[in-house]
């Protein structure tokens, strides 16, 4: 056994040029969907459900968002990508530098103004070599976004009509994520500031002092105080660098004290489940975070099960980007696994009529029951009823809409149980 598998890790290395042209594409279709209003082709349809909560919740707000997705000033490498898979499908994780500028306003009046070198994490789907997925297999129309099946869409879709070669179906965006990159060159350009910015207050210092005092001052005076300045300068660069390593480290290191518990965690369901992964439940609890964050009433979405109110201080956040997460405690108990994560994650909150940015701490329960393994094709947006066979959007509907029976989410996927912050 590897070393990945034994760490709870199922990925392989993989170097696709067509998927690093898709991971481009999508960036661009993200930039047209904040601007435009025009869904991302790439989008899978449980990935364009939450960027319209997300548009929802900006729009009941009063606010209008901008968002503009470019190349980097200073270096565009290509995309990196690892994948894992199940049976049918592989998800490639493919991230990118991109230059990210966003826009935020109220009543057309400019509260948030930020661009910033990012990094975009794309899931890509697509099926595995050599194999083709089920006729029966639920998915939802592309063109029109009705809840059907691959046999359907490929016949055309019994809505809108529309044909779909199973090519034009894959590869499709499970989900996304963006953290703001490290800027290499600021410690640099900082230590540049702090030198001249000392070399002039002690310029005017000096010739300020000589000239109450009568005396003249010469070329060679204000060259020994410029060159004193800038080499004084490097003692407030060293003690702010210090001050801000301090503080960096701090957060550079949130979450590390879980990863033995997020590790003990994923060996024991890949006992129960060999097609688990580490990165399958860091992108599916991701996506259920962002869900529950963007909803405007969070309790009215199927997955949510929480029995309490949802916190108000989580109602504020509009956007928020990944930093990490982990295990703090999980239980499997009669083929019912509960598992308690947090998240560490730098939010933009809407309170008082302004855009903070802050670094949050976000605690969530997750609930599944361990019957069937890992599928990395389940949509809750497209999902068959196991009474009838009927195929129906299970997003904010609990009972099948052709027999009435309630549809067991929990058997399927990941529920949301509670969430704190």
């Amino acid at each position: 056994m590897c070393i990945m598998e034994i760490l709870g890790v199922n990925i392989n290395f993989s170097d696709n040029k067509k998927l690093n042209q898709q991971f481009h594409s999508f960036a661009k279709q993200l930039s047209v969907w904040y601007c435009d209003d025009k869904a991302p082709k790439l989008a899978s349809q449980d990935t364009r459900f939450t960027l319209e909560l997300q548009k929802q919740k900006f729009q009941s707000l009063g606010l209008d968002v901008m968002v503009r997705v470019e190349k980097p000033v200073e270096h565009d490498s290509a995309p990196s990508s690892i994948s894992y898979n199940d049976n049918i499908f592989v998800n490639s994780s493919i991230a990118g530098n991109k230059r990210i500028t966003t826009i935020i306003r109220n009543a057309q009046r400019e509260i948030y103004n930020k661009t910033a070198d990012s990094v975009i994490c794309a899931i890509m789907q697509y099926p595995k070599e050599g194999t083709v997925p089920s006729p029966n297999t639920p998915f939802c129309c592309p063109n029109c976004g009705a809840p059907s099946t691959l046999g359907k869409l490929e016949s055309g879709c019994e809505f809108c009509d529309t044909k779909f070669l199973m090519d034009e179906l894959y590869p499709k965006v499970m989900y996304y994520s963006i953290e703001e990159a490290h800027k290499s060159g600021t410690e640099m350009d900082q230590l540049v500031k702090c030198m001249i910015g000392t070399a002039l207050v002690l310029l005017v210092i000096g010739v300020a002092s000589q000239i109450m005092n009568g005396k003249s001052v010469g070329v060679l005076d204000i060259v020994g105080v410029l060159f004193g300045g800038a080499l004084f300068g490097f003692v407030p660069w060293l003690f702010f660098r210090f001050i801000s390593t301090f503080f960096m480290m701090g957060k550079d290191l949130r979450g590390a004290g879980k990863t033995a518990s997020s590790l003990q965690f994923c060996r024991k369901m890949r006992k129960l489940d060999p097609t688990f992964s580490t990165e399958y439940f860091r992108d599916k609890s991701l996506s259920l975070l962002k869900l529950m964050l963007y909803s405007q009433n969070p309790q009215e979405l199927t997955v949510c099960q929480c029995d309490k109110p949802i916190p108000e201080k989580l109602r504020e956040i509009v956007d928020t980007t990944y930093f990490n997460s982990g295990v703090n405690k999980y239980s499997i108990k009669d083929g019912v696994c509960d598992v308690s994560l947090t998240f560490y994650m730098d939010s933009l909150h809407y309170c008082g009529g302004k855009i903070r940015k802050k670094s949050d701490k976000i605690r969530m329960s997750l609930r599944k029951v361990i019957k069937k393994p890992t599928d990395l094709g389940f949509s809750i947006m497209a999902v068959n009823c196991p009474s009838c066979g009927g195929s129906f959007d299970a997003a904010k509907v609990k009972a099948c809409p052709f027999c009435g029976n309630n549809y067991p989410v929990d058997e399927n996927d990941w529920v949301v149980t509670d969430i704190m912050i």
